[in-house]
């Protein structure tokens, strides 16, 4: 009977093959609208996913969009800014409302479809988590919503 040797608790010859890990990268941004809103409005002008794919939360003022690969999440985030340059920012901007959404890079795609629907409802824009919120993006430039980093 032949014997097999072993290398660190392993058969020699055999190859180990790595698993690789879907690794999410989550990107975050702010909407900001000068509108008064909270997510059970903003859920109902979204006709570019299936209604089944939408979870709104009114007590916690949070939505959840169903994406392919992660969730597209509105979180309010209004008590967030008490920075006077951001307060200043909110204030020359006329924001009422502010969410920070966050998403997989992955599902960009399907965030600009429904942030399209969103922007073209409730109007403002959606900030990036910058120092002086830029890029920025509006309904006219939302196609170009992507990954700043």
């Amino acid at each position: 009977m032949a014997h097999k040797k072993f290398v660190k608790g392993m058969k020699a010859g055999k190859k180990v093959a790595k698993v690789q890990k879907n690794v999410k990268k989550i990107v975050e941004f702010y909407y900001m609208t000068p509108e008064n809103t909270n997510v059970k409005e903003l859920s109902a002008c979204l006709t570019a996913v299936p209604e089944d794919m939408v979870e709104v939360w009114t007590e916690l003022d949070l939505m959840e969009v169903v994406m392919e690969n992660d969730s597209l999440i509105f979180q309010n985030a209004r008590e967030c800014f008490v920075d006077p340059l951001d307060l200043e920012f909110i204030r020359e901007h006329q924001f009422k409302t502010i969410y920070q959404i966050s998403y997989d890079e992955k599902d960009t795609f399907a965030v600009r479809r429904v942030m399209e629907q969103i922007l073209g409802a409730k109007g403002g824009m959606v900030c990036a988590d910058t120092d002086d919120f830029e890029p920025a993006y509006t309904l006219e430039t939302i196609d170009k919503l992507c990954d700043y980093r």
